[in-house]
């Protein structure tokens, strides 16, 4: 059995948007899914979630690990990676991003430190990035470097917004295909 964590974003909580309907259908399939509700989503502190991530991920076999992380969740898993002491299957960065570009919400947190993209890449199999091209949130040349640093192809959903549901994202089939 293979186990997908699921990582919300800024201001969110486990289960939203199209995250539950991610869990219930990976759940279907047959995986472990994980989908911790991080601390102090609002005003996050960015130890704080990668300790959540490590504590949610005891005992769990990185080579059969499948971390999707939304917006800022994406930042967060790609701190786990870096961190990791083995290789992580797979990560699916959905509307994410990882370095500081300015927002007053969340450029505190980007702003501790950079991603070590060469770390990250050598601890990670496979990797999609996945955005919409035209987020109100996230600037798409931050959505592009995480793709380009990460070294994929992106995948840009036409008026995907930020892949939340206020985009209508309540249900994403797309990313139950891109797992497969």
């Amino acid at each position: 059995m293979k186990t997908v964590l699921i990582i919300h974003g800024l201001g969110g909580h486990a289960g939203i948007h199209w995250q539950q309907w991610l869990h219930d259908e990976l759940e279907g399939q047959g995986h472990k899914v994980l989908m911790p509700d991080m601390p102090e989503p609002d005003h996050p502190d960015r130890n704080a979630w990668l300790e959540t991530i490590k504590t949610a991920l005891q005992g769990v076999n990185l080579g059969q690990l499948t971390i999707v992380g939304h917006s800022l969740g994406a930042t967060a898993a790609l701190d786990f990676i870096e961190q990791a002491g083995g290789q992580t299957n797979r990560l699916l960065a959905v509307a994410g991003f990882a370095r500081d570009y300015g927002a007053k919400i969340n450029s505190y947190f980007l702003s501790e430190r950079l991603v070590d993209f060469e770390s990250v890449r050598e601890k990670l199999r496979w990797a999609a990035a996945i955005y919409g091209d035209n987020d109100p949130y996230v600037p798409q040349a931050e959505l592009k470097y995480v793709a380009d640093s990460l070294g994929v192809r992106p995948v840009i959903i036409p008026d995907g917004g930020h892949l939340n549901s206020e985009a209508g994202f309540t249900e994403f089939p797309q990313l139950i295909e891109m797992l497969r």
